[in-house]
């Protein structure tokens, strides 16, 4: 160790070489003493450390006075006796506890909202006449009183352990503001979480973050600020982060009333005014704030579907996409019907139509979903909207309900005459809904008819809902759960909900899926029952129910292909008549016998089109009805000895055959069936999914997901050096 010491030792041999020593070595040095030379006359000279130790610079210059004395001085040193106090240590760790709890608590109201979106049983109670702000008044009244009951115990299990608080009644307004303001939090994060896990866990971790950092930034000013400027920079840190987060109130809050770090202090006494707003007044007058703007920004989001107020007014700076009208007519390729449609909905004057969706477009990006989509439905008809997958009718109703918003001038929405888009909730007054998810809660069947007859404000609750029960079927199911029903049980509650109240518009989106057949005839007659005086709209993958429900139909591919009623889109689309023909010797009936019944179809309906092959003695083949009743009034084919080939009929027949071309074709096969030796036939008009086909296959629209792939460079070039 000595030899280490005077290793590092360095000698001079002038007073000019220590001073150039010591300016050159200032960072590395720690002692340099120059002892005096009579020669030049430098005085004894010492340098030191004075910032490494307190002591170091006391010895420093006590050595050097003895020198220049020449006597012995006797010194002493000793600290001041200032221990650490315990009590600031355990006022930290309450502050630090409580801001842990305080961060995390409230994070747990965001869990109910979440999942109550998420499976879009808000959306359904908004869409049956729920509105925004009492839904979230009476969840904030119930959360609330569980954050007040919280609040006063803490203040009051503290009043009784200790009175060393500074005026603690203050600190139960702050946490009880708090506790309304961080509630408020949690709802709005939860408008935005995928899960419900991801609602508490940004909540919680969103305030413990801003709780963290008013921690590091107060223990940083304290730090590394100059002792003048201390205090003010604490309060410029605590004002920004409070303004962005209630736990940074609720914070300095709890520094005042412990007086931890002094904060309670106003110069070097305690301060004689807890409302000022440097003590308790600015974070109550903070937390004030952020609970109305929170409020504010809770409604707002949540007025159609979360987010989509803020994309609206990002998109005022885009362009219109696609398909965009500004809510002019397209007239290309619009048939007569459907202009006649377009100048209906949009003439001025009084309305018949209950229900009107006036050039309506959405586009997702630069997915056009609903094109310049114009309808209407009259009061006392069903209106059927069919269309492929991804053709647009979820997101049809979804606009018509509001749950989403048409793009910027996408047209309108008419309920009663009142747009869907300037007057939401007056226009969701008129409606009910049977969305195609059953979006039902923790309830049973009968509590929610309860609910929904409540909100509606039907005066005779529980006569409504038995008379609900009984048009539905669920009466022997009324204490169940909702979620423990059978996925068709599940669908008949669903329709409940949207008939209770009587609603004048009524949307259906597949009401029936996953019903048997039975109880699919049963809700087809509560519907019929419940057709007069309502504008029902009706989407469907069932052209059977849509034949059996509907007054009129559209067919929908992201923009309206055709419109009328079935059987007008029958005869523009399906002009023909379906035969199937079985031989009387099937099925072993020999070739000549069956080209003896080909012959004569191709001789007597030359325009008929017959399948390719026969089936064991029996044959397929469809004609125009045009050419039907053409061929019934053209002159029989003679026989090759000169007489008429005319099988005689009764006259009941004869009534038919002039009225239809059904009845004429029956009365053609009837006549000639014994000589071609049919034994049964059968004549069936083209079905409603038959017209839906030949419609889709002439505009070549594709179902979701069977988009083809476009072809690269390369595959193009194998393709064609393989043919």
């Amino acid at each position: 160790l000595g030899g280490a010491a005077l290793g590092s030792l360095h000698l001079v041999d002038s007073y000019a070489e220590f001073a150039q020593f010591v300016a050159d070595n200032r960072r590395n040095l720690t002692t340099g003493l120059w002892l005096g030379d009579g020669a030049d006359g430098s005085p004894p000279t010492a340098a030191w450390v004075a910032n490494l130790f307190v002591t170091s610079s006391l010895a420093a210059q006590q050595l050097l006075d003895v020198l220049l004395a020449n006597t012995t001085i006797v010194t002493t040193w000793a600290p001041f006796d200032v221990p650490f106090n315990p009590g600031i240590g355990d006022a930290l760790n309450l502050v630090i506890y409580m801001g842990i709890a305080l961060a995390c608590y409230p994070a747990f109201f965001g869990l109910y909202p979440s999942n109550e979106r998420r499976r879009l049983v808000r959306a359904l109670q908004y869409s049956n006449g729920v509105r925004p702000l009492p839904l979230w008044v009476a969840y904030l009244a119930l959360d609330f009183a569980i954050a007040l009951v919280a609040s006063a115990a803490v203040a009051g299990l503290w009043a009784a352990l200790s009175s060393v608080w500074y005026h603690l009644e203050y600190v139960f307004v702050v946490l009880v503001l708090y506790g309304l303001a961080s509630t408020l939090l949690a709802y709005v994060v939860s408008l935005f979480a995928k899960t419900q896990l991801s609602a508490f866990a940004w909540a919680a971790a969103y305030q413990g973050v801003m709780f963290l950092g008013y921690l590091i930034a107060y223990v940083c000013v304290i730090t590394y600020v100059k002792v003048n400027r201390i205090d003010s920079t604490i309060l410029v840190c605590h004002f920004v982060i409070s303004a962005f987060a209630p736990i940074g109130s609720a914070m300095r809050a709890l520094f005042i009333s412990t007086n931890l770090f002094s904060a309670a202090c106003d110069g070097q006494r305690i301060s004689a005014r807890p409302t000022s707003f440097l003590m308790y007044g600015g974070p109550i007058t903070y937390l004030v704030v952020q609970c109305l703007v929170l409020f504010a920004l809770l409604l707002w989001f949540d007025a159609g579907s979360a987010g989509s107020s803020l994309r609206g007014l990002l998109e005022r700076t885009r362009r219109a996409p696609a398909g965009h009208r500004d809510a002019q007519p397209d007239d290309d390729g619009v048939d007569e019907d459907m202009a006649g449609e377009l100048s209906r909905v949009t003439g001025s004057g009084p309305h018949e139509d209950g229900l009107r969706v006036v050039h309506l477009t959405k586009a997702f990006g630069k997915n056009t979903a609903v094109d310049n989509v114009s309808f209407g439905v009259r009061r006392g008809e069903v209106f059927a909207l069919l269309g492929p997958n991804g053709a647009g009718k979820s997101t049809t109703i979804s606009l018509i309900r509001g749950d989403v918003k048409p793009s910027r001038r996408g047209g309108d929405v008419l309920v009663e005459d009142t747009s869907v888009t300037r007057s939401l909730a007056a226009a969701r007054t008129h409606l009910g809904v049977c969305p195609q998810v059953d979006a039902l809660d923790q309830m049973t069947v009968r509590e929610h008819l309860d609910f929904y007859a409540r909100v509606r404000g039907v005066a005779d609750v529980d006569h409504n809902v038995a008379a609900v029960l009984r048009a539905v079927g669920l009466e022997a199911l009324a204490s169940r759960m909702a979620h423990a029903l059978s996925g068709g049980n599940k669908r008949k509650l669903s329709l409940g909900i949207a008939l209770m109240g009587n609603p004048t518009v009524v949307l259906l989106d597949e009401p029936s899926s996953g019903l048997d057949a039975a109880a699919k005839r049963i809700m087809w007659r509560t519907l019929a029952a419940t057709v007069p005086g309502r504008s029902i709209l009706l989407t469907t993958h069932s052209m059977e129910e849509a034949d059996a429900l509907a007054g009129r139909a559209g067919i929908l591919a992201r923009r309206m292909l055709a419109l009328g009623t079935p059987d007008d889109l029958r005869r523009r689309f399906g002009d023909a008549l379906h035969v199937h023909l079985v031989s009387a010797t099937a099925p072993r009936t020999s070739d000549e016998d069956m080209g003896r019944i080909t012959a004569w179809v191709r001789q007597t309906l030359p325009s008929a089109t017959l399948d390719a092959k026969t089936y064991h003695g029996q044959m397929r083949f469809s004609v125009r009805a045009s050419d039907v009743v053409r061929a019934a009034a053209s002159p029989e084919p003679q026989r090759p000895d000169g007489s008429a080939d005319v099988t005689p009929v009764d006259g009941a027949a004869a009534p038919a055959s002039q009225g239809s071309a059904i009845g004429h074709l029956v009365v053609l096969l009837e006549e000639h069936k014994a000589r071609l030796g049919v034994e049964h036939y059968s004549v069936t008009p083209t079905t409603l999914d038959q017209v839906f086909l030949t419609i889709v296959g002439r505009h070549n629209v594709r179902e979701e997901n069977y988009e083809e792939k476009k072809q690269g460079a390369w595959s193009r070039m194998w393709n064609c050096a393989r043919s």
